[in-house]
């Protein structure tokens, strides 16, 4: 009897659990080197080792009409977005408890749908503002808002790079619709490159002792989630996928409580599941 491998959903599940534990190992990695490096270095060398990895597999595998765009203005705009939203989201995993970090990304497709209508000029329901209100309120009660907020902006940082990845999304939505993603890959890794590298040659300092290796697995956990992700993405729907990137808050708080005894509280608890229930609300209505 012939045995048939995985339907291509399956596979798409299996590759988008992958690539959620290596954004969650990534930011490990980040959290860890935030004691020697910065998060302008952080996404210099992250880059580095992306491209090292990237430029040769395009090369050797795929047509050199990959590195060729007509888009390079829009590319321009998705690498600006997106490298600030992943420098002050490895600020706010330098600041913040794994667990608490994550929760706060999980505001970016909030951010998506509340923006859609300016940006995408797409109809957003009565119902779907309802969630992102509701989802919004957990959001709050991640944050805990109060005068200290001021002395101490982590939660607002993360906050911040949601955001970002918001205006990442939606860029992408566009971008899409032209170009290879490998191409965009290409392109966004590549500005940030060049735009991290004169502060980071000029004020960092290069990874060396113990922090080389974590500087290392940011960019090669970086690679393979953007991999496996763009994959998933090829073979499977991504409402389908969605819901299962919310599996990072379970290896945050995993990691969170074996490398630094951190636990979310009871408000970080309850918020995460307010917002993880309003964005797969919204999943569902479309």
């Amino acid at each position: 009897m012939k045995q048939e491998g995985f339907s291509p959903a399956y596979q798409g599940i299996a590759l988008i659990l992958i690539a959620t534990l290596a954004i969650v190992l990534m930011n490990t990695c980040a959290k860890k080197a935030s004691a020697v490096h910065g998060p302008v270095e952080m996404v210099f060398y992250r880059g580095l080792v992306i491209l090292t990895l990237l430029v040769p597999y395009m090369i050797t595998t795929r047509s050199a009409e990959l590195f060729k765009t007509r888009r390079l203005k829009v590319h321009l705009y998705r690498a600006a977005v997106g490298n600030l939203g992943v420098g002050l989201a490895f600020w706010a995993y330098a600041l913040l408890p794994m667990a608490d970090a994550t929760a706060l990304m999980f505001a970016s497709p909030l951010f998506v749908t509340a923006l859609s209508p300016l940006m995408l000029r797409e109809m957003v329901d009565r119902f779907r503002w309802g969630a992102v209100v509701a989802g919004f309120g957990g959001i709050l009660l991640i944050v805990k808002p109060s005068a200290a907020l001021i002395s101490n902006p982590a939660s607002l940082i993360g906050l911040a790079a949601a955001f970002f990845v918001a205006l990442v999304d939606i860029a992408l939505r566009n971008l899409g619709r032209t170009e290879d993603p490998l191409t965009t890959v290409f392109y966004f890794i590549l500005f940030g490159v060049l735009a991290a590298a004169p502060y980071s040659l000029l004020y960092g300092s290069p990874p060396a002792g113990k922090s080389l290796p974590w500087m290392v697995g940011i960019g090669l956990f970086a690679a393979l989630q953007q991999v496996a992700k763009t994959t998933a993405l090829q073979v499977a729907e991504a409402s389908w996928l969605a819901p299962y990137t919310y599996t990072s808050i379970l290896w945050a708080t995993l990691i969170g409580w074996l490398l630094w005894g951190d636990f979310p509280d009871h408000f970080v608890v309850v918020g995460t599941a307010v917002v993880i229930a309003s964005n797969l609300a919204i999943i569902w209505r479309k």
